[in-house]
């Protein structure tokens, strides 16, 4: 997980030293760096246990880091000074390591420092060392709010750091797992596929990443046969902050895939009829369809929790007559809150009975907050999830098939009928993503969709290589101009890129 400084990061490396030396008066020992990431297709499907198709870009965050022993006598609790390249804009902050909760969190406060915290203290949960004294610099160069997941990026490089300094080098997966915890702790339910692809990316390669029933990443090649490609980066400039607007927006979401799960997961099980069968109780829909192919017999293999053997053309063809089920049992428009309760109340009998508040502790957990003033729009959410999963499936199917001469156009209609799905029964889209995955088709790209969480941030679009100067280009005029942004600025805002590799230390 160690490699020299080398390449286009090297200028940029050397910057975040010379800074540091100046800022503490000592060298770095080391950089600890992770990507951000561009999801091509799944989105929000991983907190509900289904494939995600994501790669790392060469936006990142490094971390410098100095480490001074803590002699076992001392009076002083080991500190972390963590301080930022662009101190104008993050203040520095100070604070100790105690023994019983590591660090104090506060997640109802938006600080750009409860990210290296985050880190901090689910690493040292797992590796149970105390932790030496912290001389910290950050540069990140991943844009806030853009759905790049800086954030993760953030995390997951200050896991990896403390686990360093601590001399701890722990894999890949572990190093996965302890970051998908760890984030949670800002007080955001992350479902896993930020932090998976910040580490454990594999230059030139998407990865397929497996949630169910453990995590899984697979390297996924666009053939390379095809015309050649370019993924090209487009930021709407429409700020998108998960923590700030979770409660209306992705901790609804995490809530209503849950409801659906449960209530779904009864009806697949036990019929629409036979209250005598024991209900089980789905968390998520990925452990639905697993239901559900036990119920259709398809010799998928047999087991609530246990992972099925079988073809992806049979997943597929799973997920479409789950499809077909779910318009069926979901009512059209949304649930409020009484209507959930009486829904589950039928299926779960002498459960819920004080309403919606055994909803709420039941459901809401490890959520944070959630407004529900807008109710409950569980089949359009069901629909999006279930297509979706098909269409990550689709995708990689058309990856690894014999080299058709569409295949572009075939992965690109897949990352349209994506697009509208987050539009229009996801409801994660906004104005500015609609007209700029618009203007993107119209100006050369094959395909082209809003990534990350969404209601902001930055679109990927499919483009031939041939065509990606011409299309940003087009992209520049009919966008950022044309909204009144000052271009000389743009390089931030779109960019062409491949997939990179993930976590790394630099000595």
């Amino acid at each position: 997980m160690s490699a020299p400084v080398d390449g286009a990061s090297s200028e940029r490396h050397q910057r975040l030293l010379r800074s540091f030396k100046a800022r503490f008066g000592v060298d770095a020992s080391f950089v600890a760096r992770s990507p951000g990431r561009v999801n091509i297709i799944g989105e929000h499907i991983d907190y509900c246990g289904f494939s995600v198709l994501p790669m790392a870009v060469d936006r990142d965050v490094l971390i410098a880091v100095a480490a001074k022993s803590v002699a076992a006598d001392s009076a002083h609790a080991p500190t972390v000074v963590l301080t930022n390249i662009d101190p104008e804009k993050y203040h520095d902050a100070t604070f100790e390591y105690t023994k019983d909760s590591i660090v104090d969190i506060d997640a109802t406060k938006h600080a750009w420092h409860n990210y290296f915290k985050c880190g901090y203290k689910g690493i040292l949960e797992d590796i149970g060392k105390v932790p030496p004294h912290l001389e910290i610099m950050i540069d990140g160069n991943v844009p806030a709010g853009a759905g790049l997941s800086s954030s993760s990026a953030f995390v997951c490089a200050s896991a990896l750091s403390v686990a360093y300094a601590c001399g701890v080098t722990p894999n890949k997966r572990d190093l996965t797992e302890t970051a998908i915890r760890a984030e949670r702790y800002s007080g955001v339910q992350t479902g896993g596929m930020d932090q998976s692809i910040s580490i454990m990316a594999t230059p030139s390669s998407a990865l397929l990443i497996d949630f169910y029933p453990s995590l899984n990443a697979t390297p996924v090649l666009i053939p390379p046969h095809t015309r050649p490609y370019k993924f090209v980066v487009a930021n709407s400039l429409v700020t998108s902050e998960k923590h700030v607007t979770a409660a209306r927006n992705y901790n609804l979401r995490v809530l209503e895939t849950r409801l659906a799960a449960r209530l779904l997961g009864a009806w697949v099980s036990a019929g629409s009829a036979d209250d005598s069968v024991a209900v089980p109780r789905a968390k998520t829909l990925r452990e639905v369809l697993d239901l559900f192919l036990d119920s259709q017999a398809t010799g998928l293999a047999a087991g609530f929790n246990g992972a099925r053997v079988g073809s992806r053309a049979e997943f597929i063809n799973g997920l479409r007559n789950l499809e077909a089920v779910a318009e069926l049992v979901f009512k059209d428009g949304v649930y409020g809150c009484d209507d959930a309760v009486t829904a589950l109340q039928e299926k779960y009998k002498g459960e819920y009975a004080a309403g919606w508040v055994d909803v709420e502790k039941e459901f809401c957990a490890g959520i944070g907050g959630v407004y529900l003033d807008g109710g409950l729009d569980l089949k359009k959410r069901v629909r999006h999830v279930l297509s979706e999963a098909r269409r990550v499936l689709e995708f990689v199917e058309v990856c690894g098939g014999s080299g058709e001469a569409d295949v572009l156009d075939s992965l690109g209609s897949l990352m349209n009928a994506s697009q509208k799905s987050c539009s229009q029964d996801f409801n994660c889209s906004c104005p500015e993503l609609d007209e700029l995955t618009a203007l993107c088709l119209a100006s050369g790209a094959v395909g082209s969709r809003l990534t990350g969480a969404g209601w902001g941030g930055c679109t990927v679009s499919l483009v031939p290589e041939e065509l990606v100067e011409d299309f940003i280009a087009k992209v520049v005029e009919g966008y950022y101009a044309k909204h009144g942004h000052d271009v000389k600025d743009v390089g931030d805002w779109i960019f062409a890129t491949i997939p990179g590799s993930g976590a790394l230390i630099f000595e």
